[in-house]
């Protein structure tokens, strides 16, 4: 069931306690590191001086990367076997003139030794055979799927069945039911609903619409039936005419068409549609609207089977209610909306495994402390994505968007709240020393470096990244000039990741996503970009007067003057991007430590389960409770 090795490591390490250590160690105290992942950012690439490319690499480094080719440069950092750089590097080559390495003299050993460094300490990412599956998804399930989300769901189904099946198999006792946090259009739980693995699913979903789209889809994947309103299309339009749009059928609407017949039971399973109840088995998808805040999953667990077992022991159909207005409160607020699929009820005790498809931010982390919180929860199996949106339980907050840090003067207070949910969740990488303190911290910066996937660039994507970026830095460095946005608080400092912002707290101009044409030129980028700004109704006014008198002869100036700085800006964030290899890395290995720091979890591991030209974040941290701690 567990992979051999519990982490999947390079196999220079011989275990992995000795990859931890060393780990912790290099992420703390190498600095080139630490200024690449969290210390810098692009935006002020062009606004300090001396510029971030001369300030964070080393001149023998620098020296040698200005006669290399940009794709070369991607080669050394992500395919090259360095191993053989390393043997053609010989004392005296370079005096001689030879030219060993692709027609260049050989890169300085040093920063050979960083890029294997990286490689080292970054988990591997390759599946194997075990959990690859060559399997097509039917097309009645893969309505609304991308290849991307099919690879996906086709291995993450496949991987939950078979470890399901396998604990049944050790223990004697099934998993009775899938828990999918986050579920979203409940593509996974659909999936592992139909033939061949007829589960009983339950999806927790804080969206009203992504449960009505998920019902809508499970009709078609012949989970549930169609429902046939019935009305009295007369009255009915008075209704409307009259101004009045209800989710529900209206009172006095069902009084005159109280003769018609009733509405068709949405418990329906596709196998009494077909009339074979006998021939075909499927499972069961229960969806619950709630927000989830924490791991506590018991009461929802609870309620949830009892329902079900109501609804299925009467004539009624377990339907979906009216959507609620908004809450104005922050409470907590749990409803099971809709079940579809056949009555497999789970026998008492029931056994529950929580599982999610890319849960952004702290679901991940509310997903594995269920393990440990809830007796009906015997294993779980969680893939994180969206690293930026997990908070910080060791410092003060750092915000996806911190125009909040600046607008909103109420948050401040509770921005200096550690987050018990956030990063890390080990006691290992808690209470770690090290020469900056105690414990490990990842910034927003870094965080967000991490979601990258450097090794699935080509010549054209890179070449896109590149130029996005560069115009961006660019933009900002004019936008610097002309008193729109402030210098960081303290530009000499790296390491502190701090912004030039559009005010002294380093509050960064938003620009969002923009139209495809207005990067076909720096100039158009420039002009989409300020008219996105100037709408911003908190400093759109300062940004239009700021900009008033930016001619585009200025803004080719500006290109002309710094055209020099894209390919430098290319080598950083490129450099960026593949060293957060090591960033990722650190956040599995963390949530796999607070498992098996775990009394009550017999075994924990992570592993691969997606090809990562798929799907890049593809590791998988998986739990098994001991059966003592179960119900």
């Amino acid at each position: 069931m567990a992979p051999i090795s519990r982490l999947p490591l390079q196999s220079c390490w011989a275990s992995e306690e000795e990859y931890v250590n060393s780990l912790l160690d290099f992420a703390a105290s190498n600095d080139l590191f630490r200024n690449l992942c969290g210390g810098i950012h692009v935006l002020d690439f062009l606004t300090r001086e001396p510029p971030i490319y001369y300030t964070i690499l080393p001149t023998e480094w620098r020296q040698w990367i200005e006669k290399v080719h940009i794709d070369d440069w991607l080669d050394l950092l992500l395919r090259e076997d360095l191993e053989r750089v390393s043997k053609i590097i010989q004392p005296g080559d370079e005096a001689r003139g030879a030219d060993p390495w692709r027609g260049y003299t050989c890169p300085p050993q040093t920063l050979v030794a960083y890029i294997r460094s990286i490689r080292r300490y970054s988990l591997r990412r390759d599946v194997c055979e075990t959990n690859s599956v060559d399997r097509n998804i039917p097309r009645y399930l893969a309505v609304g799927m991308k290849p991307k989300k099919l690879h996906e769901v086709a291995n993450f189904a496949s991987y939950v069945h078979n470890l399901s099946t396998e604990i049944e198999s050790i223990r004697g006792t099934p998993v009775t039911d899938i828990v999918d946090f986050g579920s979203g259009q409940n593509y996974l739980g659909r999936t592992l609903a139909s033939p061949p693995y007829n589960q009983h699913v339950i999806a927790i979903e804080s969206k009203h619409h992504n449960i009505n789209g998920a019902r809508d889809m499970d009709v078609h994947a012949k989970l549930s039936k169609k429902v046939k309103t019935m009305r009295n299309k007369k009255e009915y339009k008075k209704q409307l005419q009259a101004g009045v749009f209800s989710s529900t059928f209206p009172n006095k609407i069902k009084s005159n068409v109280k003769d018609l017949p009733e509405e068709e039971d949405t418990n329906t399973s596709a196998a009494e549609i077909s009339g074979q109840q006998s021939a075909i088995k499927r499972g069961r998808v229960t969806y619950i609207e709630h927000e989830l805040e924490d791991g506590n999953l018991e009461h929802i667990l609870r309620n949830s089977d009892s329902l079900l077992r109501v609804s299925n022991s009467s004539s009624e159909a377990c339907t979906d209610e009216p959507p609620q207005k908004p809450r104005s409160d922050n409470s907590q607020h749990t409803r099971v909306s809709h079940s579809t699929g056949e009555a497999n009820l789970p026998p008492n005790p029931i056994s529950s495994m929580v599982v999610s498809l890319h849960s952004c931010g702290n679901l991940v982390h509310h997903g594995l402390q269920a393990l440990i919180l809830n007796p009906s929860v015997s294993a779980v199996a969680m893939i994180g994505c969206c690293y930026n949106l997990m908070t910080e339980r060791l410092g003060p907050a750092t915000y996806k968007l911190p125009l909040l840090r600046s607008y909103h003067p109420r948050l401040q207070s509770t921005s200096e709240a550690f987050d018990p949910h956030g990063f890390p969740m080990s006691q290992k990488f808690e209470l770690f020393e090290h020469k900056l303190g105690r414990g490990l911290r990842l910034n927003i910066t870094a965080r967000m470096m991490a979601v990258q996937a450097p090794y699935n660039w080509g010549p054209e994507e890179s070449q896109v990244f590149f130029t996005r970026h560069f115009y961006r830095a660019l933009l900002q460095k004019i936008l610097l000039d002309l008193g729109v946005v402030k210098q960081p608080a303290d530009p000499n400092s790296i390491v502190d990741g701090s912004l030039g912002g559009i005010d002294a707290n380093g509050t960064p101009l938003i620009v969002g996503s923009l139209r495809k044409s207005c990067f076909t030129s720096f100039n158009a980028y420039a002009r989409g970009a300020l008219s996105r700004l100037v709408e911003n109704p908190h400093y759109g006014q300062a940004v239009a007067v700021g900009t008033a008198n930016l001619t585009d002869d200025m803004i080719a100036a500006y290109e002309k003057e710094f055209d020099y700085a894209k390919k430098h800006l290319s080598i950083i964030w490129s450099f960026m991007a593949f060293s957060a290899g090591v960033v990722e890395s650190l956040i599995a290995t963390d949530r796999w430590l607070f498992l098996r720091e775990q009394d009550s979890v017999e075994t924990c591991w992570v592993e691969p389960v997606f090809e990562y030209a798929q799907s890049p974040r593809n590791l998988a941290v998986v739990g098994i409770k001991k059966s003592g701690h179960c119900n």
